[in-house]
């Protein structure tokens, strides 16, 4: 298999037009060769490759392999998460070879591959043209019934430089809207205005937003480059809520240059001039408007959803920030961050200040993309789900980031997981992308 370091670790992301980006906010090490102890699970082999997938006992319970997906790539660097619908019952993952490797690039190397909720089996695949093929093919899907037929559709940028729309059921296409050039967060399904039902918004990675209806007809464009930014990059998914509490509501889109809240005319109520890699929202206070977080470079910043203004600011650099909510139950949300070096923290919503802190790896250098959060328990309250680059998937305790249960399978996960119900009982499945292209399907067990 080769192993060659990600795009995004050279000073800039190659782009066929000969254009080129800053680079998206991975920081990802080159990949070193890692031996674990083998405490019992899953031995898998393909093609020479022995992969192994552990589950390690905890004071709380077990991570159990349900499945392990037939999506196996020649390469290490597959970073896209995997996309799941509001049922649990369509489970989408894009799969993406690189150029260089030993595999021949084909029309399926790059490719949408719907996944059986019960066994991970592939239902069907849909490819990228082979000259379209590379490591950021595809973005996490959406899926979601966009045009009202009863029918949930799947909704895609790819490097064809387009928004696409498939059948969930078949994977025959439904429309493409162009963009400017490969998207790289997932599309964000919902309503902006009072007539069309539901739009689907996406970004292409230089910041170029398209608002679509759900027959693919556009609603509007903004580009960031307009407001006077120079190599703007968007990497994140756009979230569209009532932020600034008018019942109204409005785009939020974060980017290398800051964040930018677009009304639903797509003009802009405000922006802010400090890095927003990763962006989101909760109600924290008594005013009607969300606050809105972002993590940046060398910060974590929160913002009043209605002004912009900036409520409070830490200097903790590289962090990953995904989801904002009061998991524990104390009357406050807060922010879940995953850090490089392997700590996770929880910051206060209102303040900044830390709650709890842990360190899921022993290496100082390991990356943690976001922690999500997820209810793997039946419970009805939500742990918290993290993963690392060495390729570990931890559940923690929300109020106090004990762990409960531990999995590791020794290849590399660039991106968060993602929970879902795929079997109806009540307890959330954890979907892990890994950099092989193949998605493990996890299950808590007390």
């Amino acid at each position: 298999m080769a192993v060659e370091k990600p795009l995004w670790f050279t000073s800039r992301i190659p782009v066929r037009d000969g254009q080129s980006f800053p680079n998206p906010p991975k920081n990802i090490p080159y990949m070193r060769p890692r031996t674990v102890a083998v405490l019992g699970g899953l031995l898998v082999v393909l093609g020479g490759l022995i992969v192994l997938g552990l589950s390690i006992s905890s004071a709380g319970g077990t991570l159990d392999e349900v499945w392990i997906s037939d999506t196996p790539r020649d390469n290490q660097l597959n970073h896209h998460a995997v996309g799941v619908g509001p049922d649990g019952d369509v489970i989408v993952a894009p799969v993406a070879e690189v150029p260089n490797s030993d595999a021949p690039i084909t029309n399926t190397s790059c490719a949408l591959v719907r996944l059986a909720p019960e066994s991970g089996s592939t239902l069907w695949r849909t490819g990228v043209p082979a000259e379209d093929c590379f490591t950021h093919a595809l973005t996490q899907p959406a899926v979601e019934d966009v045009d009202g037929d009863g029918t949930a559709e799947v909704l895609v940028s790819s490097t064809e430089n387009a928004l696409v729309a498939y059948d969930a059921r078949t994977a025959s296409e439904e429309w493409r809207t162009p963009l400017e050039t490969f998207g790289y967060g997932r599309p964000t399904v919902a309503t902006i205005t009072s007539t069309g039902g539901p739009h689907v918004v996406t970004s292409d990675i230089r910041g170029a937003i398209v608002v679509t209806r759900g027959n693919g007809s556009i609603a509007w464009r903004f580009g960031l480059n307009t407001i006077g930014w120079n190599r703007v990059a968007v990497w994140d998914a756009p979230v569209v809520d009532d932020i600034d509490g008018d019942s109204r509501s409005e785009v939020l889109v974060g980017s290398s240059n800051g964040p930018v809240l677009l009304s639903p005319d797509g003009e802009v109520e405000w922006l802010r001039n400090d890095s927003a890699r990763y962006v989101a929202t909760a109600p924290v206070d008594d005013d009607a408007a969300l606050e809105v977080f972002t993590a940046g470079t060398s910060a974590i910043r929160a913002y009043d959803g209605a002004s912009g203004a900036e409520e409070w600011t830490r200097s903790l650099s590289n962090g990953r920030v995904h989801t904002v909510a009061d998991a524990d139950r104390n009357g406050t949300a807060e922010l879940y961050v995953g850090r490089f070096g392997g700590e996770i923290l929880t910051l206060n919503a209102e303040t900044g200040a830390t709650e709890w802190s842990t360190s899921i790896s022993s290496s100082d250098d390991t990356i943690v993309p976001p922690p999500v959060l997820g209810d793997v328990t039946g419970d009805g309250q939500s742990e918290v789900i993290a993963v690392t680059e060495t390729g570990s998937v931890v559940v923690l305790h929300a109020a106090s980031g004990a762990e409960l249960a531990r999995y590791e399978r020794s290849v590399p996960i660039w991106t968060f997981a993602t929970p879902a119900d795929i079997d109806d009982d009540s307890r959330m499945e954890v979907l892990v992308r890994y950099g092989d292209g193949r998605v493990v399907a996890l299950e808590y067990e007390p």
